[in-house]
Parts: structure tokens; C-alpha cells; sequence
């Protein structure tokens, strides 16, 4: 009895060892404005639910621009199981304490809460957090200070994931891989293996065209042999256009994807 009084006398100290070893992240560097500029975004979620499965899901795809103080606003174009392509500017504050994690709070075009985390020395950052309606996830990379004017051709594997739908409601998650062609004019083309849930694997081909916008942006539309139409948007991550993030929508599914040179 009395070793173990004097091993429970011990716990206090042995539990508060770990909290005081523990390191910062960052190394205790950060402030606000170790976020500055803009970023390239995907902020993505489905419905908040006690439930495995879920019926209600957004992926959005775009930028987002710290002002190194405390402002911040997402320019996204999002897409849900509901409906394709919608603007959404979303604006709020942030701040970052000096081991690198933050809060970030959206007050305008949403009201949402997130837990905000910067690494590699401001160049990207991670959220995860709520808006009542979604548990949410972003990041996102620091943009280019020269957006590419043109695409250079060539091809160009990416990977990604994302849902099945069947008349608006999620039937299926699935991972994708494949190759995107380019003309180096505004031709492109996408070759894709699609690996469901339920144990299928099915070739997706598509052609069709795109177009360079602003904010290191892109947009693309393509229809496959079956005469299904996919809306691309592309957000790239260097000047050369190498490099890129990207959001598919169709009425068979969704899904978002990173993509980069061969």
C-alpha cells in the first residue's frame, strides 16, 4: 500500500514532464504576419454527423490573401454535391501566436471557426474547423509573384479524390490518378483510372478546351466519350505553370486533385 501511495504521490510529476518538454511548432518564430500575401486554397468538408456515412459534401478550390495583420479573404469556386461552380468570397480575421498555430474566424460569406497552423517558414499553412453546417479542411501554398501567361505543352500526371454522385446524392468515394495533356494553345485532354469503393476501376477520356484567368488561375471544359461534361479549375503554384491544384465537377462525380510536369 505505501509503494503505491508513493507512486501516486509521483504522478502529478510524471504526468507534468511531457507538457513542459513538449516543442513549439515553428520553433516559436511566428507572429500574423508570418502569413502575408496570397496562397493557393482547397477547402473541402461534408456534413457534420455522428454518422460513417454522410450525404452532403462542398469542395472548393481558389486563393487566399493575408494581409500579414489580421485579415483574410478567400476568393474559392466551389462545388457541391448539389450544385457546380459557385463563386464564394469568404472574409473574416486570423491571428498566430509564436509557436505557429492560430485562429482564424470567417465572418463574412460564412460564419465558421478554424484552428490555423503555418509551416515552412510562412510558405504554407493548414485549417481544419466548422461552420455548422460542415467540418472543414483547407491548406494551401504561397503563389508565385508571376502568375504563368502561358501553359507549355507537354503532359502532366496528377492524383486526387473524390465522391461519386447519382442524381445529386453521393453514391461512392473514390481515388483517381492520370495524365492531363496540354497543346500549349488552349487544347487539353485528360486521360483517368478510377478506383472506387465498391472494387471497380473505369478509364475516363475527355478533350476539350481551356483558358488562362487571373490570380494564377485557370478554367477548363472537357467531355468524355460518353458525352458527360467535367468543369475543371486550376489554381497553379509556380510561375511556369508546372505545378497546380485542381477541382473536377460532373454530374457522375467530384473531386480535387494536384497535378505537376512529367
Amino acid at each position: 500500500m505505501n509503494a503505491h501511495r508513493g507512486f501516486l504521490a509521483c504522478l502529478p510529476f510524471l504526468f507534468a514532464v511531457p507538457v513542459l518538454a513538449q516543442p513549439q511548432i515553428g520553433g516559436g518564430i511566428c507572429s500574423s504576419s508570418t502569413l502575408s500575401g496570397t496562397y493557393s486554397a482547397t477547402l473541402t468538408g461534408r456534413d457534420l454527423s455522428s454518422a460513417v456515412s454522410f450525404s452532403n459534401t462542398t469542395e472548393g478550390i481558389g486563393s487566399v490573401t493575408f494581409d500579414g495583420l489580421s485579415t483574410v479573404t478567400f476568393t474559392l469556386t466551389t462545388n457541391t454535391n448539389k450544385g457546380f461552380g459557385m463563386a464564394q468570397t469568404l472574409a473574416g480575421t486570423y491571428s498566430l501566436q509564436s509557436n505557429c498555430v492560430g485562429v482564424l474566424t470567417i465572418t463574412s460569406g460564412d460564419a465558421a471557426t478554424f484552428t490555423l497552423e503555418s509551416y515552412n517558414s510562412g510558405k504554407d499553412y493548414l485549417i481544419t474547423g466548422q461552420d455548422g453546417v460542415y467540418a472543414l479542411t483547407g491548406s494551401g501554398s504561397a503563389l508565385p509573384a508571376t502568375c504563368p501567361t502561358s501553359l507549355t505543352a507537354g503532359s502532366y500526371p496528377f492524383n486526387g479524390s473524390g465522391l461519386g454522385l447519382s442524381s445529386a446524392s453521393i453514391s461512392s468515394v473514390f481515388n483517381v490518378i492520370g495524365i492531363i495533356q496540354l497543346s500549349g494553345t488552349n487544347s487539353i485532354a485528360i486521360n483517368s483510372y478510377v478506383a472506387s469503393n465498391g472494387g471497380s476501376t473505369k478509364n475516363v477520356s475527355a478533350t476539350g478546351t481551356y483558358n488562362l484567368g487571373s490570380n494564377c488561375s485557370a478554367t477548363a471544359m472537357v467531355t468524355d466519350t460518353s458525352g458527360i461534361s467535367y468543369s475543371l479549375v486550376f489554381q497553379f503554384t509556380s510561375a511556369s505553370g508546372n505545378n497546380f491544384i485542381f477541382s473536377s465537377a460532373s454530374v457522375q462525380g467530384m473531386y480535387t486533385a494536384s497535378g505537376r510536369s512529367l
